[in-house]
């Protein structure tokens, strides 16, 4: 089998991922602009600060 009959297998499954992986970063984003929303202080009561947002919302520790 030759590496062009490999990369042709399975188009569907690249797209699925794609599609996946690009609501998966939709919805972060929205997540990420809603906890900005937030005033100070009740960031800072949910334990986090507005510079923290991105690595919580994102997993980054």
């Amino acid at each position: 089998m030759t590496i062009f009959a490999i990369n042709k297998l399975n188009p569907t499954k690249k797209l699925t991922s794609f599609v996946a992986k690009y609501n998966q970063s939709a919805k972060l984003r929205r997540a990420e602009l809603e906890l900005l929303k937030f005033d100070d202080r009740l960031l800072e009561d949910m334990g986090m600060s507005r510079g923290d947002v991105h690595s919580k919302v994102w997993g980054q520790i």
